[in-house]
């Protein structure tokens, strides 16, 4: 397994905490080029492709959950 990042520029942090956050559901995931985290950590695990998603400057990524 080969490393992998996943880094948005969302304010809040541990959003693989919630299934809400965690999952590709509408309204739910941030995005990083098109893809969710779950969709991300699950590609980089089973080795399906390799994932190096970087997000533009804070606070672009309008995909972000703004729970505080």
């Amino acid at each position: 397994m080969s490393n992998g990042l996943f880094i948005n520029s969302c304010f809040t942090h541990c959003q693989s905490e919630y299934p809400f956050t965690w999952n590709n559901a509408a309204g739910g995931s941030p995005a990083v080029q098109n893809k969710g985290i779950a969709k991300s950590v699950g590609d980089w695990y089973f080795n399906r492709a390799e994932v190096k998603a970087i997000d533009c400057p804070y606070p672009c990524d309008t995909t972000c959950r703004h729970a505080i």
